[in-house]
């Protein structure tokens, strides 16, 4: 268990159906298994259940099924270790992936609800990735796909040697999509390396996949583009039956 207290950073210990640490500071777990490590007390943090509704329906398509595949296999070589998944999400990564012991971080108790629902092979807990309750050089593997990071978590939780794997959009990621969205289109920009650890390989995989509407509706409230595209520009996905999208992925995988 790596779990720490986020009021005293103690370490968590599993008593029935909460986390207690030792200055008996004590946080329940919800009936899907859960438990909520966030400070703030407000409900209303990251994806909401609307939100987790379209992006479970989307991924059930299988149309990203080959990254989950790729990270399985990346990952392989700390199967026997501890590893935390950080922006989790709703768990379609993170059930899959092969460990001693799984954890799931996400600050959306949407999400992180309906991931202990489906996967409880996994220990779940919302928390905020930029201040994990999690002990320190406690992980084998830490992956963070499609979210933001703090290096210096990272750099904390890794054990010596440990694994961190991070995974953004590719320059053409969704261009498709972009192009009717849009008038004009430019690559996805690149995200910035981590300069605090060893960049052992970095790839690009992609995909081509059919979508119809429903799944495109579903797709497109997954993206960034849904939060900064105007009613008039998102109106013309309406009309559109079907089409073939590409997904394009950069993996990175670092040392420590």
């Amino acid at each position: 268990m790596i779990l720490t207290c986020p009021v005293c950073g103690k370490p968590l210990l599993k008593q029935e159906r909460s986390y207690v640490c030792e200055n008996r500071h004590s946080f329940d777990c919800a009936r899907s298994g859960y438990v909520n490590l966030l400070r703030s007390s407000s409900s209303s943090h990251g994806d909401n259940r609307e939100m987790t509704k379209a992006r479970t329906a989307f991924l059930e398509t299988g149309s990203y099924a080959f990254l989950r595949d790729e990270l399985a296999g990346i990952l392989e070589e700390k199967q026997d270790g501890i590893l935390l998944d950080l922006g989790c999400g709703e768990g379609y990564y993170t059930s899959v992936l092969p460990a001693r012991e799984r954890y799931g971080f996400d600050i959306s108790r949407d999400m992180i609800n309906h991931a202990a629902k489906r996967d409880k092979k996994t220990i779940y807990a919302v928390a905020s990735i930029f201040d994990l309750p999690a002990g320190d050089a406690c992980a084998d593997a830490v992956l963070t796909c499609f979210a933001p990071c703090s290096e210096a978590e990272i750099l904390r939780i890794l054990k010596d040697d440990g694994m961190f794997v991070f995974v953004s959009p590719g320059p053409s990621h969704l261009r498709e999509l972009k192009e009717v969205l849009y008038d004009d289109v430019y690559d996805n920009e690149t995200q910035e390396r981590f300069v605090s650890l060893r960049m052992e390989k970095e790839h690009l995989i992609s995909s081509t996949f059919a979508v119809d509407h429903d799944a495109l509706s579903n797709l497109f409230l997954m993206t960034p583009y849904y939060y900064h595209t105007g009613r008039e520009r998102s109106a013309r996905l309406d009309a559109i039956e079907s089409m073939s999208l590409t997904a394009e992925f950069l993996i990175r995988i670092y040392r420590k």
